[in-house]
């Protein structure tokens, strides 16, 4: 049996050993001698060096290149530092795409995977595994506290500041996939995360009010608030659109949902509706147009509940109501 190379093990790794783009992105970024540290992790330093007879400086310069590119992760245990590759395809594809020294070819050829590839892989991990591991939080100029009820996870202000350190990088979707001209240093990174972009280089720290900055600004520009699938804040606030986003952009050309909706969804007062069209060009998931009667309809099986249909209607004509309990958000 023919041994596979540290390329093809990479794949096999990314549980895409089919992959044609794999092995071509990893083989751009190292060189053979990395690429087998890479597929031997993990370890220590030293314990690589002794696995594959190679000097402990030399590894140890290779794992601070590999961390560097977004190919190596560290933790600190008991005095001495543990590295592991990536665990996920999708880990890959969000450190390397920020690697702070990236050529041009590197982000073309993510983006022929996520062209050609990434379809039928995200389909299979989605039947292998259904739970959705990101959510939508609304708008929370979209939401009344008056009439629906706002809980912590929903309220980013909230969320904000309830965070230790927050640090800002590129959209790596819109990095490589490149289909529209929204503002793409708009990837929130927070605590852990932000610890991490800042010591790799990839990110730029901010404070708690330049956050909010960011957040806003993303809102004026039509984004999409994404964050983990939980109670807690997590490690990021993405900024999405419809377009290059590897999860909204699956929603609209192959209906596979890999990112659960907000709670809410929008109502529409038709005496106050004048069929302007605001709506339907801020919706990047086609859930909502205007209709046979002059009116903007909803279609609540595309709509994830943003809530920037609401914010761009210039007759505050759409409201956004509860549809699910509290208990939808995972504790």
């Amino acid at each position: 049996m023919t041994e596979l190379s540290p390329y093809r093990q990479f794949a096999e790794m990314m549980q895409h050993g089919d992959s044609k783009w794999i092995p071509e992105i990893l083989k751009l970024m190292v060189d053979d001698e990395q690429a087998r540290l890479l597929v031997s992790l993990p370890g220590t330093a030293r314990e690589m060096a002794e696995k594959l007879d190679r000097e402990p400086d030399a590894v140890d310069a290779d794992l601070k290149d590999l961390f560097r590119k977004g190919l190596a992760f560290k933790k600190e245990k008991e005095g001495n530092t543990l590295w592991r590759a990536p665990g996920r395809l999708i880990q890959f594809h969000d450190a390397t795409l920020v690697w702070p020294e990236a050529p041009a070819e590197l982000l073309d050829l993510w983006r022929d995977y996520m062209d050609e590839e990434y379809p039928s892989f995200a389909r299979e991990m989605a039947r292998r595994s259904p739970q959705r591991h990101t959510r939508v939080i609304p708008v929370g100029k979209s939401l009344d506290p008056g009439k629906v009820q706002v809980l912590a996870p929903e309220n980013l202000k909230k969320l904000v500041e309830s965070a230790r350190r927050f640090a800002v990088t590129d959209c790596t979707c819109r990095l490589s996939m490149r289909k529209c001209d929204s503002p793409v240093e708009v990837c929130l990174q927070v605590d852990r995360g932000a610890d991490y972009a800042i010591e790799r280089g990839t990110g730029r720290e901010l404070t708690k009010t330049e956050a909010m900055g960011v957040i806003q600004a993303s809102e004026e520009a039509g984004l999409v608030h994404v964050a983990m699938n939980k109670a807690e804040l997590g490690y990021f606030i993405c900024n999405c659109c419809g377009c290059c986003c590897l999860s909204f952009s699956l929603l609209t050309t192959a209906g596979l949902r890999r990112c659960e909706s907000s709670r809410y969804r929008p109502t529409i007062d038709d005496d106050l509706c004048t069929a302007c069209g605001a709506c339907q060009d801020r919706c990047w998931f086609g859930a909502i147009a205007i209709g046979d009667e002059d009116v903007a309809v909803m279609n609540e099986e595309k709509c994830l509940g943003c809530g920037q249909c609401a914010v761009g209607c210039p007759e505050e004509a759409i409201v956004m109501v509860e549809v699910v309990g509290a208990d939808f958000i995972p504790q």
